[in-house]
C-alpha cells in the first residue's frame, strides 16, 4: 500500500469531524450595533458589534472588535454593556482589539437584549457608542 499525501488531509478531516467542538448552529437572534465615533481621533477606526443566540440552548456569542485602531500595541479600551464594565481590552500588534466569547466559556458575559447599549472607553473618553438593534 502506498502513502498518498492526501492520507493527511483525509486523516485531518476525520480528526475535526470525531473530536472537534461544535458551536453555534441555527441562529435564532443577531444583534447588531451601529457604531457612532464620538472622538474625531478614531474616525478612521471600523467597529463592529454581535450578539448571537442560537437554538437548542447552543451558548451565546458576543464579538466586538475595532480594526484600524489609531492607538499603539498594549494601549487599553474599556467596553461598557448599559454603564457597567464588560472588558478591559488592550490593543494588539495589528492595531486591533477584540472581545470574542462564547458563553460556555470562563469569560462571563451579560445577555444581551434589544437597545442595550455599548460604550468603548480609552482614556477616560467615550470614543465609540452603540445601540444593539436586531439584524
Amino acid at each position: 500500500m502506498e502513502f498518498h499525501w492526501w492520507y493527511i488531509l483525509v486523516g485531518i478531516i476525520l480528526f475535526f469531524l470525531f473530536f472537534g467542538k461544535k458551536k453555534g448552529g441555527v441562529v435564532t437572534t443577531r444583534l447588531i450595533a451601529d457604531m457612532q465615533v464620538l472622538d474625531s481621533r478614531f474616525e478612521s477606526c471600523k467597529p463592529k458589534a454581535n450578539y448571537t443566540t442560537f437554538k437548542n440552548d447552543g451558548p451565546d456569542h458576543i464579538d466586538i472588535e475595532i480594526e484600524r485602531l489609531s492607538l499603539s500595541e498594549n494601549q487599553e479600551l474599556e467596553f461598557l454593556i448599559n454603564g457597567n464594565l464588560l472588558a478591559k481590552v488592550k490593543v494588539k500588534r495589528n492595531k486591533e482589539a477584540e472581545f470574542d466569547h462564547w458563553a460556555d466559556e470562563d469569560i462571563h458575559f451579560p445577555v444581551i437584549h434589544e437597545g442595550d447599549e455599548l460604550i468603548v472607553i480609552y482614556d477616560n473618553t467615550e470614543i465609540l457608542k452603540g445601540i444593539f438593534r436586531l439584524k
